[in-house]
């Protein structure tokens, strides 16, 4: 039997403003009091009325102008009515009949995920389960500092086929809100995603996924589950369910509502929205250089291939910016990529830190390229030396003195010779000139003398033996 699989993603970001959507209360509520960043709008007390916040729409708009959609020229709020406790006056404002933006599409290796609409709306509140999860906790306690916070919702069709296909999407929107300068990767629940899911049924909901890995693992549970229900002749119903981080699985919360239930109505507090061609237009002007076209620009300007320059983009604005300010000091654009992608990245990732929240500097990762280049040490030991100097900061140069080569010359020689005389292969490929073979003899005499051996004098002494 063949199972198709139909995933859309509804993506939360919250929109990086100093102020709240509808009121002034400060989004920086980092490390504050649990209700100490509220008042009484988005608290939602009776006579108290909203004022659109205009920098959320304009970051709204840019993210829609960025995707491709078209800009809807008149927008209006409307209250989406459940009754949940995060959400004190028991109706959400959002944008449900004319989104501020429709009809984009982003491509994810040749299949074109379409984008449905890109609207505005107010963050609920965060509800804390205060001994166990969503379906074990005794009582949930609510802090309503996040209420209100502007959120831009990215709602695609369903397009996309896989659950690693979703991690992609996900990733490449994330890398374009960050370029756009909307939203602030760092903070808590910055980007949320519900994911829907179909097969063989009924659509299911995972509701409030954070984090790209978790997103994934949530939709290869579900396409499990859904496949086994299927081979059971079980019916699969509308549902929404959690996402348990511990157990990798997802558990039924409630049946899932349809759209009629929630009773949209216009919002008679806010005025109807007009966008008109000069406002798009000054924003699109704005709009700083995206991962596109940096890819592109990559590509023609410094010769490196269409992967390097993706994953370069694509990994942040602040990695794109160093990769360009490396290249006003070294010319091998190449080398530098090579290097980046295959050992820079890596030594970031194991410490979970960006290249500008690290101690790595353009000038001292391009001395590294150079004390290389010059000779002054191999290759090989490079790439030990960057895990050090990613760790400290400090000078390549001043680190391969620090640790300077304590093998006397005649030891040097004796491990040499022995491992010429235990490798007679590489050694017969070192005498036809092989530079695969020379780096493969160094390499085991470095691990030989725990890199305590000068790669020069390596060299030199497997010359002088095989001539």
């Amino acid at each position: 039997m063949i199972y198709m699989v139909k995933i859309g993603l509804e993506i939360h970001c919250q929109l990086n403003t100093k102020s709240k959507l509808f009121c002034s209360c400060s989004t920086n509520i980092s490390e504050k009091e649990p209700n100490s960043e509220t008042c009484p709008v988005c608290l939602g007390f009776p006579g108290y009325k909203p004022v659109v916040n205009k920098k959320a729409i304009d970051f709204t708009i840019g993210i829609g102008i960025a995707l491709g959609c078209t800009i809807s020229n008149e927008t209006f709020f409307s209250r989406k009515t459940y009754f949940y406790p995060d959400m004190s006056k028991n109706f959400q404002i959002t944008q449900y009949e004319i989104p501020i933006a429709t009809g984009g599409s982003i491509d994810i290796e040749g299949n074109k995920i379409r984008i449905r609409r890109v609207h505005l709306e107010e963050d609920p509140a965060k509800i804390v389960y205060a001994n166990g999860d969503i379906s074990t906790t005794e009582y949930t306690l609510i802090d309503y500092n996040r209420s209100g916070i502007p959120l831009a919702e990215i709602v695609t069709e369903p397009d996309i086929e896989t659950p690693k296909e979703a991690r992609k999407l996900l990733e490449k929107i994330s890398a374009i809100l960050e370029y756009l300068n909307v939203y602030d990767v760092s903070k808590e629940a910055s980007l949320r995603v519900d994911a829907n899911i179909s097969s063989e049924g009924e659509r299911v909901e995972i509701k409030n996924i954070t984090g790209f890995e978790n997103v994934e693992k949530a939709l290869s549970y579900e396409v499990i589950r859904q496949k086994s229900m299927t081979r059971m002749k079980k019916v699969i119903e509308r549902e929404t369910r959690h996402f348990d981080e511990t157990t990798r699985t997802t558990k039924g919360l409630r049946k899932k509502e349809y759209e009629e239930d929630y009773g949209y109505i216009f919002d008679p507090d806010l005025p109807s929205i007009r966008i008109d061609d000069a406002w798009i237009n000054s924003i699109k002007d704005n709009l700083p250089e995206l991962p596109d076209n940096k890819v592109k620009r990559f590509v023609g300007e410094y010769k490196i291939s269409d992967y390097d320059a993706g994953v370069i983009a694509y990994t942040g604005k602040d990695m794109a910016d160093f990769f360009e300010d490396c290249c006003k000091i070294y010319k091998r654009y190449d080398n530098i990529s090579k290097w980046i992608i295959n050992y820079l990245l890596k030594s970031l990732n194991w410490n979970s830190q960006k290249v500008s929240e690290s101690k790595v500097k353009p000038n001292t990762f391009i001395e590294l390229l150079e004390i290389m280049d010059n000779g002054e040490i191999t290759e090989r030991y490079a790439k030990e030396l960057i895990k050090e100097y990613v760790d400290s900061g400090i000078s390549p140069r001043a680190l391969a003195k620090k640790n300077e080569f304590k093998v006397t010359d005649a030891e040097l020689k004796k491990t040499v010779e022995g491992i010429l005389k235990e490798n007679e292969k590489a050694l017969e490929d070192l005498k036809a000139g092989k530079e695969n073979a020379k780096q493969y003899i160094i390499g085991l005499v470095l691990k030989a003398t725990n890199n305590q051996a000068n790669p020069k004098l390596i060299i030199k002494i497997m010359e002088e033996l095989i001539h």
